[in-house]
């Protein structure tokens, strides 16, 4: 029987989940149960027809292995929800009650390994493509089903004798679900626990980032950029780089797969006593997992680009002949705790002001690197010649830009880039400590 590596992302970098036997505490990592019925409940709200929903049935009766990130837990606040939730639902007659709101941030996706007979994989992989949420009404995900070679290493393990307890969908679940629904509410019976142990004492801090080596060539003095157009100078690197390789172009140049592909950077001049704010340089960051022929088409099309348009200008460009430390990876990448932002980092939902320092912390986990131990944003710039976060022009995001001054339990190698636009040159950090 295959096993489907079913992966959801919390769209808003937070999960909203408590637990049906005690509403005071969360739930994490999702019980199988809730994803379940989360299919279920997809399956007919998109009228996915009845194939869809025999192959989901499927689920019942089955338990997954998990692959579980890493999770912050946020105290809870209070939210008004239908008795539905609760156990004590037939004997509550009023229908709504104040019950606590749990908040969990994942540092990335969670995976569930479910066991599927093979007539069921097309119509639970249709299922998986329209899940939408999992848990409360905010909780926004998106589900893929990944390729074997995509699929992590499971880390919680149906085990009788293990020392958690997590939902399961029993045979005839389906049942009771669609009783509950026609009779106009919530299910208010909890799916039954089973345990489960963990293989690991769980996901270990990173040394490092995503990303390895830099290219780079330098912005000729003769046409100045300022740091404020940095994502627009490196959206342009992408298009001379582009119009060079042509349909030729290698997926992890041009991005359009859902594998790590290269991020084009905009490298300022900041940091010292001499930095006046300056674009000294564009280039590109390369995933550790780079292909050699991708990293052959880059470095010829990079060697035939001596200009780069955008807003109506024209930027001359050029390998550089002389040691300059903007253009130098070690200036952005030596290990180091305390890190800086030298481009504003876009924040990846629209945080408001005594959210942003968590806001920050979600942005650097789901860009790949540890938790951080300590968060202060800003709108100023910590590095000299930086400029404040609200001057630089994003290329398409509307989500607050803040700077940060960060630090981590033990020194990580970089470069770090994180936020919504590390891919184009914003959220770019440099070490200083």
């Amino acid at each position: 029987m295959p096993t489907l590596a079913i992966a959801v992302e919390f769209l808003t970098g937070a999960a909203y989940l408590s637990d049906p036997f005690d509403g005071g505490r969360p739930e994490w990592p999702p019980a199988p149960a809730r994803l379940y019925a989360a299919l279920i409940a997809a399956t007919h709200e998109f009228r996915l027809g009845e194939d869809v929903l025999q192959a989901v049935r499927n689920l019942e009766d089955t338990a997954p292995a998990l692959t579980v990130p890493e999770a912050d837990i946020y105290p809870p606040h209070t939210a008004m929800v239908p008795n539905a939730h609760s156990l004590s639902y037939p004997f509550v007659r009023e229908e709504y009650s104040a019950q606590p709101a749990h908040e969990v941030v994942p540092a990335g996706p969670l995976v569930y390994h479910w066991p599927v007979p093979q007539a069921a994989v097309a119509g639970v992989t249709a299922a998986v493509g329209h899940l939408y949420r999992l848990g409360r009404g905010e909780s926004l995900v998106i589900g893929t089903v990944l390729r074997s070679d995509q699929a992590p290493t499971p880390d919680w393990l149906p085990d009788p004798l293990g020392d958690r307890s997590l939902r399961v969908p029993l045979a005839g679940r389906y049942q009771t679900l669609e009783r509950d629904y026609r009779a106009g509410r919530n299910t208010a019976i909890p799916d039954p626990p089973i345990r489960y142990r963990r293989t690991s004492p769980g996901p270990t801090a990173a040394a490092a980032g995503p990303w390895s080596d830099l290219l780079a060539l330098k912005v000729s003095p003769k046409t100045p950029v300022d740091l404020r157009h940095a994502a627009w100078l490196a959206e342009g690197l992408r298009r001379a780089v582009l119009a060079q390789l042509a349909d030729a172009a290698h997926p992890q140049i041009h991005g359009h797969q859902p594998s790590l592909h290269l991020a084009w950077a905009s490298l300022p001049n900041v940091g010292h006593a001499h930095g006046d704010g300056h674009l000294v340089g564009v280039g590109a960051w390369l995933p550790h997992d780079f292909d050699g022929e991708a990293q052959r088409q880059l470095r010829q099309a990079l060697l035939a680009v001596d200009q780069i348009s955008y807003g109506g200008r024209r930027i001359a460009v050029a390998l550089p002949k002389t040691d300059s430390a903007a253009l130098d990876r070690v200036t952005w990448a030596k290990p180091a705790r305390v890190w800086a932002t030298a481009t504003p980092l876009v924040l990846d939902y629209r945080a408001g002001e005594a959210d942003r320092n968590r806001a920050v912390k979600t942005a650097l986990m789901r860009s790949g690197y540890p938790k951080p131990v300590r968060v202060i944003h800003s709108t100023v710039c910590s590095l000299i010649g930086g400029v404040l976060a609200g001057e630089v022009r994003p290329r398409k995001s509307p989500n607050p830009r803040v700077h940060a001054l960060i630090e981590f339990a033990e020194p990580v190698t970089g470069p770090v880039l994180a936020g919504a636009e590390r891919y184009f040159g914003l959220g770019l950090f440099r070490p200083i400590g």
